[in-house]
């Protein structure tokens, strides 16, 4: 089953439902020591308590083994109408009650040679017997009823864990398409003016970014160096598109390198400081990350900073694109209220700061 919900597969119901046998069976032993108990407790009181001791501890075991009959009886009837159970319960209860107080009265009475008055014995000893199996059946009812509520309990969630996972996996598997195209463009463009080593490294780039990105498992954790080398990777072929426009920086404590993020979370970030502003700049584009912890939470920055001192274009509408929704949808299924993604701009370009809980190895 884990390796279903891994792959946001949800078991079948037969799979995931819980066995009433366990919870009854303890249920029915504690009930039945009860009456051991307090029978036993109440004929030391009279005196004569040790007296029946082996008698009333075989009654006990051959009503623990009536109890379990109606475990099965109520299992093979569990979808049966409510009215029909009320009536099943009512009759077992009296059916169940017969053989043990036909058993009772032979150990306890016609065995010791008490038969005075046997049928009116027998008939006191059935009333009390039908009102303790009463009791039993409506606790053996109720472990069967909280058993099924757990099943259905952890199907639910189940099917909400699932639904999550392939949540996740479509936003983290989301490729922007004029990436891949700019890429290519580029190396055509590179191939058609003769500059074939620049268009093999940025083949060889790509081909390493997305060897990258393809094993990283998008449910997976990784650390915040791995992911600053993810990120590396895909600036490197941007690098070779723009080798006069980009520049990087990287400000990444040393403290805060082992620390879990979510894989790949900075890629659309990233994509989108190139797309704005290193895309449609003549200047010197200075890409940023930078990363730190406060108050238990862990603040991962991406600044874009424009040389010639312009904002970004387009940059009033940058926060609502694609690329932040699909972070901000990851982090919410993952932290819930506990992270948040802010996009403003800024006098020489944009700023991107997400914050999550830190995450410990």
């Amino acid at each position: 089953m884990d390796d279903e919900m891994k792959f946001g597969l949800i078991p079948p119901p037969e799979r995931m439902k819980r066995s009433v046998w366990p919870p009854a069976i303890i249920a029915i032993l504690l009930v039945w020591g009860f009456y051991f108990v307090t029978k036993t407790a109440i004929g030391l009181v009279l005196a004569d308590g040790w007296r029946y001791l082996d008698q009333r501890f075989v009654v006990m075991a051959f009503g623990i083994a009536l109890s379990l009959l109606i475990v099965v009886i109520m299992e093979k009837t569990w979808d049966w109408p409510v009215w029909a159970k009320i009536i099943l319960i009512i009759v077992l209860s009296c059916v169940m009650a017969v053989p043990y107080a036909a058993f009772n009265w032979l150990l306890l009475f016609y065995l010791e040679g008490d038969l005075d008055q046997w049928l009116l014995t027998m008939l006191a000893s059935w009333s009390q017997s039908a009102h303790w199996f009463l009791s039993i059946t409506m606790v053996i009812v109720a472990a069967q009823y909280a058993t099924s509520l757990l099943s259905r309990e952890e199907r639910m969630n189940a099917m909400e864990s699932a639904a999550r996972t392939m949540e996740l996996r479509a936003l983290r598997y989301q490729v922007n398409p004029h990436f891949l195209f700019n890429v290519l463009n580029s190396v055509a463009a590179l191939v058609s003016d003769n500059e074939r080593e620049r268009a093999q490294t940025m083949l060889s780039n790509l081909a390493a970014y997305y060897r990258n990105s393809l094993t990283i498992d998008p449910l997976a954790d990784i650390s915040l160096s791995e992911e600053i080398a993810a990120q590396q990777l895909y600036i490197n072929i941007e690098k070779v598109r723009f080798p006069d426009r980009l520049e990087v920086a990287i400000d990444i404590p040393a403290e805060l390198k082992d620390l879990r993020v979510p894989s790949l979370i900075l890629q659309p970030i990233v994509e989108n400081s190139v797309k704005h502003s290193v895309a449609s700049s003549s200047s010197t584009v200075t890409l940023s990350i930078i990363a730190r912890k406060e108050e238990g939470s862990l603040a991962l920055t991406v600044r874009d900073v424009l040389d010639d001192g312009d904002a970004r274009k387009g940059a009033a509408s940058a926060g609502t694109n694609t690329g932040l929704r699909n972070v901000r949808a990851r982090l919410r299924s993952r932290f819930g209220d506990d992270a948040s993604v802010r996009a403003t701009p800024t006098a020489t370009g944009h700023e991107t700061v997400i914050t999550f809980p830190v995450q410990f190895p």
